[in-house]
């Protein structure tokens, strides 16, 4: 009986504390929180302000022309990509460009030509001759001229004489115009003293393909390689032959790489040859890139945003206001007042222009910065004026 109750009030003393249970420990804790609406605000002074030239605008909504993502393709404009053909049989000796991918400037030796069958041989040799015989020839005519002259003044000679004099040398001029116009050609001609000829790029650009290799015997028209020139490049753009005539071509489209941390390039619609796909039921549309950006290549894909005629409602920023960081997130800066601006993310819905429709992060009436948006990024981080 006493062990019983000994059992008892052991049992009870859990229930009958004031203190409950122990409290559960949480699995994680954040300390010292710290959301994107409490990012660190950049002040400036009010000749800093006028010094970076910072100017504001009010986000509001706007009828923009609406936009049509499609899949586009980087390809070099047309007259720009050329394949250089051997003028004549003969073999190839290397040349120091002869390279694939290598960038090369106008007029520089991608092979020379040994021909089989050469046509003429030290053409330069035999320009120099014939140049110094038609001065020696034209000299002479032109002192006998002289003393025939200065004879039919004193009456010693004929005026027949004279006349057939003057005929020589103005004959012996003309030879020795149309050597020096030789010499001058054959130095331009890229057949050599031993009749070898330079196969020369016809302009600046980068070597897409070597078709022949050195030491090789080709053919006349056989191709030796293709150059194309890359500084100025198209995008092609598959549409919808029923859709063509919804876009707006007075309007830029926004060109962006498939790697997302790149921001997009503006591009110009072109005229461009009429071309389509009559198995996809499609027409292509070309636009010429602006310089700068990241280099693109020809062959690589990009995502186009096309305008289009039809206008739809969004809330509209200058594209001056975006800045992206190094992963491609978008931000710009909103305008506190008294010199102070807040970074703020944004999602960019598509561009028009030089307008880009926000979908996330702003609200109408809010200030932005839409001049010196970079002068600010730069002066958070530590890179500023």
């Amino acid at each position: 009986m006493r062990g019983t109750l000994i059992f008892i009030l052991l049992a009870c003393l859990p229930a009958c504390s004031d203190e409950g249970p122990p409290a559960k420990k949480a699995p994680a804790t954040v300390e010292h929180p710290r959301t994107e609406a409490d990012l660190a605000t950049v002040r400036l002074s009010p000749e800093a302000v006028a010094r970076l030239g910072v100017e504001s605008v009010v986000a509001a909504v706007e009828r923009l022309s609406g936009t049509r993502t499609l899949g586009g393709e980087i390809v070099v404009p047309e007259g720009r990509s050329v394949v250089v053909a051997a003028p004549v049989a003969g073999t190839l000796v290397a040349a120091a460009a002869a390279r694939a991918g290598v960038r090369v400037e106008e007029g520089a030796a991608i092979f020379q030509l040994l021909p089989l069958v050469p046509a003429e041989r030290d053409q330069r040799i035999e320009a120099v001759r014939a140049l110094s015989a038609a001065e020696a020839e034209e000299q002479a005519s032109r002192q006998r001229l002289e003393r025939l002259e200065q004879l039919l003044d004193d009456g010693a000679a004929s005026v027949r004489a004279v006349e057939e004099a003057r005929a020589q040398q103005e004959v012996a001029a003309a030879a020795l115009s149309a050597a020096r116009e030789r010499i001058g050609v054959v130095r331009l001609n890229p057949i050599g003293p031993q009749g070898e000829i330079a196969i020369t790029a016809p302009f600046g650009g980068v070597l897409q393909r070597i078709s022949a290799a050195p030491g090789q015997t080709v053919a006349a028209s056989a191709p030796l390689f293709e150059i194309a020139q890359v500084s100025t490049l198209w995008v092609r753009v598959p549409l919808y032959a029923g859709e063509a005539a919804e876009l707006d071509p007075n309007e830029p489209v926004a060109v962006t790489s498939l790697d997302t941390a790149s921001p997009p390039r503006l591009a110009r619609r072109v005229q461009a040859p009429l071309r389509g796909d009559p198995a996809g039921a499609s027409v292509d549309l070309y636009f010429e890139l602006a310089a700068g950006g990241r280099a693109l290549r020809p062959g690589e894909r990009v995502s186009v945003q096309l305008p289009l005629a039809a206008e739809e409602s969004g809330l509209a920023i200058p594209y001056s206001s975006v800045v992206y960081d190094i992963h491609g997130a978008t931000w710009v800066y909103e305008d506190l007042g008294d010199g102070a601006f807040a970074r703020r993310r944004v999602e960019i819905a598509r561009h028009v222009g030089d307008r880009v429709v926000v979908s996330r992060g702003l609200t109408p009436g809010t200030r932005v910065v839409s001049v010196g948006t970079a002068e600010l990024f730069g002066t958070e981080f530590g890179a500023g004026k």
